[in-house]
């Protein structure tokens, strides 16, 4: 991501193909700097065109909730959110207790707020200091360790569950903290057709941030035992597994390009077939990531 070319190594699995990283650095905070993408502060639209913007990004956000208008639904389909899409799927009502674990900076809290839900909250390890938004969303500095004793009708893991070095004990201390018939959400890349065709150039191989890589088998083993269950499975990959592995088989970190404009690099033809072939690898449960929903057994 950053350019920093240090060498990493990882096991991979015989059994399960999982990886894990070997060397872990004991200074992680230098692989997620200031400038770290999760950690950019948000901030309320100042302008015309911001709040034009933000206005688009509520009607489509609407969308992925029942009731919804056509227009609403229309952005949906066109704009996706893989966040509220997974969370969409457990009927968690705007009464629902709702942690999201490695959030940075809140992003996904601020739309569930400005759609209704009362009782968020976040807790991240990595964000420089605590965030309060005074609106009532907040995120803690911490571990999800930290907040035991607590109660949630969702956890949800949008690609931080990778970055965690003991997962079976995360893992563990949700089941405790889920209310009976709660929801975990796990997003996480998942070793499938890009891993197998880009190898060390595949972006979210991520070194040395992703600790920890599954296939699906290997995730299903790590989930059984511990006071949860796989209650379903959705890939949902995108373009971006194609478009930024490639620019890493030529040497360009993300660092040094505009991320918002995949177009500068590439052909909208390009992206458009790298479009059509993450939607045919998703159906055939070879996408590099997917959603998992967990129920408390």
């Amino acid at each position: 991501m950053f350019g920093f070319r240090d060498v990493f190594q990882y096991l991979e699995c015989d059994g399960c193909g999982c990886l894990q990283l070997l060397n872990v650095p004991q200074n992680m905070g230098r692989y997620y700097p200031s400038g770290y993408p999760e950690f950019c502060t948000i901030e309320a639209p100042s302008n015309v065109l911001q709040r034009i913007r933000h206005y688009v990004r509520k009607r489509r956000n609407q969308g992925f909730l029942e009731g919804a208008g056509w227009l609403e639904r229309l952005l949906a389909r066109r704009y996706a959110y893989p966040q509220l899409t997974a969370l969409a799927r457990t009927r968690a009502t705007r009464q629902a207790r709702i942690l999201d674990v490695g959030c940075g900076s809140g992003r996904v809290l601020l739309d569930l707020k400005e759609l209704g839900y009362q009782n968020v909250l976040g807790v991240d390890l990595f964000i420089p200091q605590p965030i309060d938004y005074g609106n009532g969303v907040r995120v803690v500095k911490g571990r999800l360790e930290d907040l035991a004793g607590t109660t949630w009708d969702v956890i949800m893991f949008h690609h931080s569950f990778e970055h965690m070095p003991n997962p079976a004990r995360v893992l563990r201390v949700t089941a405790d903290l889920l209310a009976p018939g709660g929801h975990c959400l796990i997003r996480i890349p998942l070793l499938g057709w890009a891993w197998e065709h880009y190898g060390v150039n595949w972006v979210q191989l991520d070194a040395p941030r992703h600790l920890f890589l599954h296939t699906e088998k290997s995730f299903q083993l790590l989930v059984c035992g511990d006071g949860l269950r796989v209650h379903e499975v959705r890939y949902d990959s995108t373009e971006y597994q194609f478009w930024v592995s490639e620019l890493y088989t030529r040497n360009v970190a993300q660092a040094s390009v505009d991320m918002t404009r995949p177009q500068a690099m590439f052909s909208q033809s390009k992206l458009r077939r790298f479009r059509a072939q993450a939607a045919r690898l998703n159906a055939e449960g070879r996408g590099d990531q997917a959603a998992f929903d967990l129920v408390r057994l």
